[in-house]
């Protein structure tokens, strides 16, 4: 059994320019988190020496440039391998990181795998958006870095069959959910992460890797009644009730 953790942005207000506060870590925090954490294989590492995953993963969404000057510094100092999920039109864009600090990290250990090419819903396009955006993404990455991309993880957590099977199809073999829960040994073509948001304590982050513990469970079971409606309310009506719940000015990671 293995956690996998998905994070965001990392640092102050300066260094999160651009990105949801909502999801962003302080750099104190991201710090300690990584110490309690303890280990971290990225996704695709594992499955191309073994073909499932066992360890637990430090993964981050979005491509934010605080993934590399502020995450990946920390990353370094603690010997820790990462998984970044970067979208590849943003890429080298105001508040992205560029293709030349990805070769950086690659070059570290880490790890860039897919996140889509314009970070759409998912469940929202048509099929053939959906393997447009899987395609390119895939395909620019992977001939910008040389790094084979078998991974996906879907903007917002926002996917169907259409797109486990479209992804599958086009050489994935793996989709990093944003639901909670451990990571079983037997694991399927998907896989849970635990979210880290700017309010998630330290404490919680650790409680994280123990399957049966009350925080696990709670989290689960949250996750899964917000699930419920954002399929009654669909995409658009469930984002603007949350936007205005939170007072969020980004709702779309």
């Amino acid at each position: 059994m293995s956690s996998i953790y998905m994070y965001h942005a990392v640092g102050n207000e300066t260094q999160i320019s651009g990105a949801d506060p909502f999801y962003a870590v302080t750099e104190s925090n991201f710090r300690e988190q990584v110490r309690l954490i303890g280990d971290s294989l990225p996704i695709a590492t594992q499955i191309a020496d073994k073909g499932y995953i066992s360890q637990h993963c430090i993964t981050f969404d979005d491509g934010h440039l605080s993934n590399y000057s502020v995450a990946f510094p920390i990353l370094k100092e603690q010997g820790l391998k990462a998984e970044f999920y970067v979208n590849s039109a943003f890429i080298g864009q105001p508040d992205y990181m560029t293709w030349q600090q990805l070769r950086e990290m690659l070059e570290a250990g880490m790890t860039i795998q897919s996140h889509g090419h314009t970070h759409p819903y998912f469940s929202d396009l048509s099929s053939e958006l959906i393997e447009s955006e899987l395609d390119s993404s895939k395909k620019m990455i992977e001939d910008k870095l040389g790094e084979a991309v078998v991974v996906f993880a879907p903007p917002g957590g926002r996917y169907d069959k259409r797109v486990v099977s479209i992804a599958e199809q086009l050489g994935y073999r793996c989709i990093a959910d944003s639901s909670p829960g451990i990571c079983q040994a037997n694991h399927g073509f998907t896989v849970p992460r635990f979210p880290i948001l700017a309010n998630t304590s330290n404490s919680l982050v650790n409680d994280y890797k123990n399957k049966y513990s009350i925080p696990v469970l709670k989290q689960t079971a949250k996750y899964y009644s917000f699930a419920v409606a954002k399929k009654v309310l669909g995409n658009k009506i469930y984002d603007n009730i949350r936007s205005k719940l939170l007072g969020e000015t980004n709702t779309s990671v």
